[in-house]
């Protein structure tokens, strides 16, 4: 079965096209891309200026169009939330995830524009969410794609390639 790559809102289509590419590489699987969601004004909390990603995720499951695929990856150019933290990488569902952008470029933290390492990012937090999806749990190893990320520290440390133990309890897609 496929994954399906969802835009939400206003994503640079360049940036889609390379996720796609890379993640097809990744889990040696096909990965479709779908026309896209809205922008989600109704996941947007004015007070902390960011987008409720549990609330998307939901709107996402909800989508009958996308329930005949295996998984779903929504990608959203804002910054996203969970309550009880400050912010959230992206978040991940039964059968589909979300990843945000928006902390991925050095960019937001006053730092050159580096598109080599913003696209690395990219596909490390894509790798992570969808390996939430195939019910494998944070690890241990700080090298592995599925270690918890605090920071974009922890993110360019581990990159995005499962270890073997992490890797052994996918389905024999990668």
């Amino acid at each position: 079965m496929d994954t399906l790559l969802v835009p939400i809102g206003d994503v640079d289509p360049k940036v889609i096209e390379t996720l796609r590419h890379d993640l097809a590489r990744a889990f040696k699987k096909k990965i479709l891309l779908a026309r896209g969601m809205p922008q989600p004004d109704y996941a947007f909390n004015r007070r902390r200026n960011q987008y409720l990603s549990t609330a998307i995720l939901k709107a996402m499951a909800e989508k009958k169009a996308y329930s005949i695929y295996e998984k779903v990856l929504g990608i959203i150019d804002h910054d996203l939330y969970v309550p009880r933290l400050n912010f959230v990488f992206g978040e991940a569902g039964r059968d589909v995830a979300i990843i945000s952008l928006t902390r991925l470029r050095n960019e937001f933290y006053n730092l050159p524009k580096d598109l080599p390492l913003f696209r690395k990012r990219v596909l490390t937090e894509a790798v992570h969410e969808l390996g939430h999806t195939y019910g494998l749990g944070h690890c241990g190893n700080p090298h592995c794609v599925m270690f918890f990320s605090n920071s974009l520290i922890d993110t360019d440390a581990k990159g995005p390639d499962f270890c073997a133990r992490c890797k052994a309890k996918l389905p024999d897609q990668t």
